[in-house]
């Protein structure tokens, strides 16, 4: 095995010339390192040193550092909003000593399709704070599409809006420390005694993550008792495929079961 170059930046300013070197790649929690191919790569940048450990929590923002983890993301949220998406997503995520060493710019430049931090993001429309190649803010949803964007550029932080959400996360898994097959988030809006919006991603889908449109549509305006689950199963059309799914006919049925039992827990 050929030996690894070893970095620690103490600097933004010196890690945005690193990262822009040929096969050097940051190294967070180091979680991904065993879905990474070491032969191909050149250089390490150790990140430890550099001010991306921060949570920031403003009236109507939440920032978190690129290398905070999953456990500092819980933390720091059960202090203010024990309700937030974020911590319902995350808590029962992975075990407790990966909880400490995931971190979230990891977690998002890679996007594993059992991401259990993806699907509030997205549904959260969450903003990106890049150093390096792509320097600036960019939409979650553009940076997840657009690969030029992951080109020699570090995550520093994470932003998202500060609402108050009726929220809830489901992670479908076979034990309790399983990857989940796929996970429903679910952000709602009520006002007067109806649906005033939603948002609702399903990750895990062929494409990575689909959201439910039909069946947002279905709950927009609609009065709170008259939100039937049967309804909601039929809209929910997901496509599935991978080694992990034996029927994609049975996952998308399942999701549609457990979609309708969410959106009710959620209100």
């Amino acid at each position: 095995m050929k030996e690894l170059n070893w970095y620690y930046p103490e600097t933004l300013a010196d890690a945005a010339k690193l990262v822009q070197q040929k096969n050097v790649f940051p190294h967070g929690g180091g979680t991904g390192l065993l879905l990474r191919k070491l032969s191909a790569v050149d250089g390490l940048i150790e990140l430890s040193q550099l001010p991306l450990q921060r949570i920031k929590i403003t009236g109507d923002c939440i920032e978190i550092g690129g290398t905070c983890t999953y456990g500092d993301v819980i933390s720091e949220l059960m202090k203010t909003d024990p309700e937030h998406i974020l911590v319902k997503c995350l808590h029962h995520s992975a075990n407790t000593p990966l909880r400490n060493r995931i971190t979230i710019g990891g977690s998002i430049a890679m996007f594993p399709p059992w991401s259990d931090l993806m699907g509030a993001l997205i549904a959260l429309d969450a903003e990106v704070k890049l150093l390096g190649k792509n320097s600036g803010d960019f939409p979650i949803s553009e940076y997840i599409k657009d690969k030029n964007l992951h080109s020699e550029s570090l995550i520093t932080s994470v932003k998202i809006q500060n609402l108050p959400w009726r929220s809830a996360h489901y992670r479908e898994i076979r034990t309790k420390s399983d990857m989940p097959i796929f996970n429903h988030t679910v952000l709602l809006k009520t006002a007067d005694g109806r649906i005033d919006d939603s948002r609702l991603i399903t990750v895990g889908t062929a494409s990575k993550f689909t959201r439910l449109s039909e069946v947002e549509e279905y709950l927009m305006n609609r009065r709170i008792e008259t939100i039937n689950p049967s309804e909601i199963e039929k809209r929910v059309r997901l496509k599935f495929s991978g080694s992990r799914i034996n029927d994609p006919e049975y996952v998308n049925l399942k999701a549609g079961i457990e979609l309708g039992r969410l959106i009710q827990k959620a209100l």
